[in-house]
Parts: C-alpha cells; structure tokens; sequence
C-alpha cells in the first residue's frame, strides 16, 4: 500500500507545537530532562572508533528505539531537539557520528576514507550494538536518516531488515550517484581528492558508483514500512528522488512539505516533520 500525501501549510488545519523542534539545530549542549538519562556509547567499526550518544527512558522495561543518521558533514549535535521529544515519549536514542563523515566528527576515520558504503557498515554495526541493549526492544527498532543519512538508512534496510520495524527518510540523498556521474561522467575523471561543502572528501566517495551501481535497485531489496519526508523547494536534493524511491517501495507513505528547503529550517515545516515522525512511529507501536 502506497500513501502520497502533499502537506500544503495554507490549508492545513494541523496545530503543532514546535517545541524542541524548533530550536536551534546548531546547539551543542545536549538535551537534559527528568524522564531519561544521556550516555556516552561507542563502538568499533571497520577498525574506527564511533562516537555516539543514547538517550534512555528511565522507565523501567524494554522500549522502541530509534537510531539517527547525521547528513554530509554533519555530527549527531543535529539531532539534540529530536532525540529529546523522542525519549519523553519513551523511546531510546541513539545518535551518532559517521566515520569520517565531518571534519568535527567525534568517531575516528578520514574524511577522505568516507562514503556511503562505509556508512553503511557503520550503521550495521550500530545497529547491532543498540539491539543488544538490555532497555531495547529487538524487534522494535527504526533507523531515520536525514539526506546522506536517509540514503545510508535506505541502503542499509535491505540488509537488516530482519532486525528493523520500519525506515524513515528526511530528504535522502539519493541523488548521490547522479551528481557524482554530472561532475565526473567517467572513472578516470574523479580527482583524488575533492572539496564539497566544507569537507574534501576522496576518489573512494565515487568508486562503486561507476560499477554499473544502481540505488534503486539497492533500495528496493527493503520490503518493510517506509515515511519519506521531503521539500517540494529543495534545491540541494530535487524530490523527484523521493517520488521515484516511493514507487520502488511497496510500504511507502510519502509527504512533500510545501516550499520546504532542505534541511527544513523553518519552525512550521520542521513541526510538520516532528509530527508525521510522531505520526509513523505511533502508529507501529500500536500494531
């Protein structure tokens, strides 16, 4: 069953509060509350040390948990508002950084030796660590992503999806392999190093791609429960990738945001996001 819902904030008659939702996304101080407790976690992937951060209800018990995944030089200090509205509700979480994935990555790894493939083990491995937690729920598990992270989450679900409930992606970055082909049509085209957007990353980033890779046939491996969040206005990932990955999934519910950018900044279309990952989650839950 495929769900398509276009969210056009003229008309929606959604009272949403955007409480932590809303605050700053560049706030450092991670989230402090009564209900849960904040530990510093990590473990060994490909030979690096990954930092995270897992936030637990100290409600007694075996709970849901969600696993966070930061975007292209990014760090799991993205995800402080999220993670705290999450483990009110009595979620754990656990955020994280990549492998190399940001100059100010707290994980071990170059920069240089980064791409989604490595990122992809590094969520396996995650993953794996989180399921074995005595407060987790095994069969109660979800990844969300936001842009290179919900590619990662998305080509990582067909490999566990015996161990996961369901994948949300927030403007994944599935155009990855296409931009990569527009800068550099060939192989023998790809620099050793390149600079994008404050990270140099290096020729490893695009090898596979030229393997005759193709990510909608990765993806489409994940038969499970998808919720595809994306802005009709993103300029950095076009959502005709997230239309495209809705038709290649056989459970996808899909919203387009109405004038959303990438990364929602706006309060109103980030407290849409909060509420259909409320949405999705509770939903599973209550099955």
């Amino acid at each position: 069953m495929k769900i398509l819902k276009y969210s056009i904030l003229s008309i929606l008659l959604i009272c949403v509060s955007v409480s932590s939702f809303a605050q700053p996304r560049w706030q450092m101080m991670p989230p402090d509350d009564p209900s849960y407790t904040m530990q510093e976690i990590s473990c060994v992937s490909d030979e690096n040390k990954i930092y995270g951060e897992a936030f637990v209800p100290k409600a007694p018990g075996r709970h849901p948990a969600v696993i966070l995944s930061h975007g292209y030089n990014g760090t799991h200090h993205g995800f402080y508002p999220m993670v705290d509205t999450l483990a009110k509700l009595g979620y754990v979480c656990y955020c994280y950084d990549f492998a190399g994935g940001s100059p100010r990555s707290q994980s071990e790894g170059k920069t240089e030796a980064m791409s989604i493939f490595t990122e992809r083990q590094n969520l396996m491995d995650v993953l794996d660590m989180v399921r074995s937690w005595d407060c987790v729920d095994p069969d109660c598990v979800f990844l969300l992503g936001e842009s290179q992270g919900g590619c990662v989450s998305a080509i990582t679900a067909p490999k566990v999806s015996d161990k996961i409930r369901g994948i949300l992606l927030i403007y994944p970055a599935l155009c990855i392999p296409d931009d990569g082909f527009a800068q550099y049509p060939t192989l023998a085209d790809v620099p050793d190093t390149v600079s994008i957007m404050g990270m140099t990353i290096g020729r490893f980033y695009y090898e596979k791609f030229y393997d005759n890779y193709d990510i909608y046939q990765d993806i489409a491996g994940y038969q499970g429960d998808v919720l595809i969040v994306h802005g009709t206005d993103d300029g950095l990932v076009k959502p005709e990738y997230s239309a495209k990955a809705s038709n290649v999934y056989d459970h996808c519910e899909l919203h387009l945001i109405f004038k959303a950018g990438h990364g929602f900044w706006k309060p109103e279309d980030r407290a849409l996001y909060n509420q259909y990952v409320l949405d999705f989650l509770g939903r599973h839950l209550s099955e």
